[in-house]
């Protein structure tokens, strides 16, 4: 094929390569130079039969080459080092191909296709002017169930295919329809394979939300835990105590929560008791920092209320001496008061006066 330009200035060549790649050099004055004006293939999946018979080619993709459902590679070393031109081949045969060979008949029945969207058709189809509607009837009664594939396109028709299915490429728009058929074994493994990625995701979902739901629980208990806390510090120090030095202590001193009270003293359990007071028993425990402490518990029989039990608050904080113990901090929700002080490893001092 010859052409020319009515300007003579330009100056324009096509090459053609062995792998049938077209592309158009033309001269720029300006840069002295041949420059690449249009290419006809703009990825390998643009050179023909590149993946080899029953081989698609998805350029989005690495490795680009794959064989189709129910097909493997047919020589897996040259496969795995990326030369993909001996193709794949098919790995159950036809149901129809075995009653064939059986003397049985077509059993047509057991075979279907499998759909696959946005493609480039393999090359060289049997065209039909059938409707869309009978494509899928027309291949399956094909004789000797010669026909593995088929397709329909408004603007050419029905087109069908027999033998190896060569240049399929996988496209991100546009392409067609394709359906390639296979046995009913191959079909129920696409379809155990979708239930099962549903079923996956529909498992993710739940474990997500659940996971969701309980951090914002566990979020809105702690706010909810700190605004408790500062609602009883205020509550000291305003209501009851005034805005003096003690107030501003007891503002300082540190809440307990009552999970962290119940764990380091093991549930309050009865070997922990160190004695008991007109107030409530007392509990020896252990912070997860590994500091002893001794906890002081309002029992409900007791009769003090939250006057006393913070008169105690507010004396224990005025009293500074090295032989008393100190104030560590508090818990107050609802009727349960703790006092939490360091713990004395050699008793009380009524245990020498008294014996």
């Amino acid at each position: 094929m010859t052409y020319e330009f009515s300007n003579d200035s330009i100056l324009i060549y096509v090459e053609l390569d062995s792998q049938g790649k077209s592309i158009e050099w033309k001269w720029d004055a300006g840069k002295g130079n041949w420059i690449n004006k249009y290419s006809s293939h703009r990825t390998n999946c643009d050179v023909y039969g590149y993946c080899g018979a029953f081989g698609i080619c998805d350029s989005s993709i690495r490795p680009i080459c794959s064989c189709l459902k129910g097909f493997k590679p047919r020589n897996i070393e040259e496969w795995s080092r990326g030369n993909w031109s001996r193709g794949c081949f098919r790995t159950t045969p036809l149901q129809c191909q075995r009653d064939n060979k059986n003397g049985s008949g077509a059993g047509q029945g057991d075979d279907g296709f499998l759909e696959m969207k946005r493609m480039k058709v393999p090359a060289f189809p049997y065209p039909s002017s059938i409707s869309n509607g009978q494509c899928k009837d027309q291949c399956m009664n094909m004789k000797n169930c010669s026909c593995v594939a088929y397709a329909y396109d408004d603007g050419i028709g029905c087109m069908l295919w027999s033998g190896d299915l060569i240049d399929v490429q996988k496209f991100s728009a546009s392409g067609v329809d394709l359906y390639i058929r296979l046995p009913s074994s191959e079909l129920d493994k696409e379809k155990s394979s979708k239930v099962i990625v549903i079923t996956t995701v529909i498992g993710g979902i739940v474990v997500i939300t659940m996971s969701t739901l309980f951090l914002w629980c566990r979020i809105a208990k702690y706010k909810g835990r700190n605004k408790k806390r500062k609602k009883i510090k205020h509550q000291f120090s305003s209501e009851n105590i005034g805005e003096n030095s003690i107030g501003v202590k007891l503002q300082q001193l540190p809440l307990f929560n009552f999970e962290e009270l119940a764990a380091a003293t093991d549930n309050f359990h009865h070997t922990k008791k160190l004695g008991q007071g007109g107030f409530g028993p007392v509990y020896k425990g252990t912070l997860d920092d590994g500091k002893e402490i001794a906890v002081k518990r309002l029992s409900k029989a007791s009769g003090q209320g939250l006057e006393e039990f913070m008169n105690e608050v507010v004396v224990i904080s005025k009293l500074q001496h090295r032989n008393l113990v100190k104030l560590l901090g508090c818990f107050v929700e609802g009727e349960e008061k703790m006092l939490v002080y360091e713990y004395m490893p050699n008793k009380s001092l009524d245990t020498f006066l008294f014996g």
